[in-house]
C-alpha cells in the first residue's frame, strides 16, 4: 500500500463520500433552482404576453395607417400631376417591372419631396409623349437618395438648364 497509513485511507474514503454527498445536494438544489426559474419564466411570459401582443398590435396598426396615409398622398399627387400634364385620360400602361418596384418604394417614402419625385417618375413612365424611357436604374437611384441628395440634384439640373 505504498506506505500510506490506514487512518489516512479512511479519511480519504470519508472525504470522497462527503464530497459525493455534497455534489448530490448541489445537483438537487440546482435542479430546484432551474425548475423555479423555469416556472418564473413561464409565469412572466403568461403575464407579459398579453400586453406585448397588444403593444405589437398597436405598432402594427400605426404602421398600417402610416402606409395607407402615404399611399393616399401619392395617389392624390399622381392624379394632380397627370391632370396637369394632360395625361389623365391618355396615359400608357407602365410595365410591371417598373410599376411594382416604383409603387412599393413610393408608398413607403416618408419624405414629401422624395415622394413627389416618385410621382414625377411614374408620370414620365406613363406619359406616351415622353421620349425618355424610365429604366429600373432610376428606381434604384431614387431609392438611395435622401432629401438633401434630391435638392442637390434638382439645383444642379436647374443650373445646367440655365447655362
Amino acid at each position: 500500500m505504498l506506505g500510506l497509513k490506514k487512518e489516512y485511507m479512511i479519511d480519504e474514503e470519508n472525504a470522497v463520500t462527503e464530497v459525493s454527498k455534497a455534489i448530490r445536494e448541489i445537483a438537487k438544489a440546482s435542479g430546484k433552482a432551474i425548475d423555479t426559474v423555469r416556472s418564473l419564466g413561464s409565469f412572466v411570459a403568461d403575464v407579459i404576453s398579453g400586453p406585448i401582443d397588444q403593444a405589437m398590435g398597436i405598432v402594427k396598426d400605426k404602421l398600417v395607417y402610416m402606409r395607407w396615409e402615404r399611399q393616399a398622398r401619392f395617389i392624390k399627387r399622381a392624379e394632380e400631376l397627370f391632370r396637369k400634364l394632360g395625361i389623365a385620360n391618355r396615359h400608357k400602361a407602365v410595365p410591371m417591372s417598373i410599376a411594382i418596384p416604383l409603387l412599393q418604394s413610393a408608398f413607403l417614402e416618408e419624405d414629401d419631396e422624395l415622394q413627389d419625385m416618385w410621382v414625377q417618375l411614374l408620370a414620365n413612365a406613363a406619359d406616351a409623349d415622353c421620349r425618355r424611357e424610365v429604366r429600373r436604374a432610376y428606381i434604384s437611384i431614387l431609392q438611395d437618395m435622401t432629401s438633401l441628395d434630391a435638392a442637390i440634384m434638382q439645383n444642379s439640373l436647374r443650373f445646367l438648364r440655365n447655362t
